[in-house]
């Protein structure tokens, strides 16, 4: 069985947003949302004028749309740098990790080895 549960902050930049003009901005939202269109599990919404989106997926077995979700948060975090969340996930039917939950970490700062501190046994982290 697939549990997946993610959440991402959808940040421009983390450098001083400022700089940035209304047209970059509007570019990079255009492009996280062509990014998630063609995936339904995936909706962009908003809290406070921050846009952010959020996850979950429930499987019997483990099929392509659980990578296509990992793959599109990264990509979403690449597109608008500043951006930040976490997905965890437990596939019961891995042979590697099938007791334990995998953790995805999406950062717009660089790594801090404090996270290891999660006790998590599977932990990736991207950027």
């Amino acid at each position: 069985m697939i549990e997946l549960y993610g959440w991402l902050s959808v940040r421009e930049t983390y450098e001083n947003e400022e700089l940035f003009t209304q047209n970059i901005i509007d570019e990079i939202t255009k492009n996280v949302q062509s990014i998630i269109e063609n995936n339904k599990c995936i909706k962009l919404r908003y809290a406070n004028g921050t846009p952010f989106i959020n996850t979950l997926f429930c499987s019997n077995h483990r099929t392509n749309k659980t990578d296509e979700i990992i793959e599109t948060y990264k990509r979403i975090s690449e597109t608008a740098s500043g951006s930040y969340g976490i997905i965890y996930l437990h596939d019961d039917e891995d042979k590697e990790h099938f007791n334990e939950f995998q953790i995805f970490v999406f950062k717009a700062i660089p790594h801090n080895d404090r996270l290891t501190a999660l006790r998590a046994t599977c932990l990736h982290i991207f950027r």
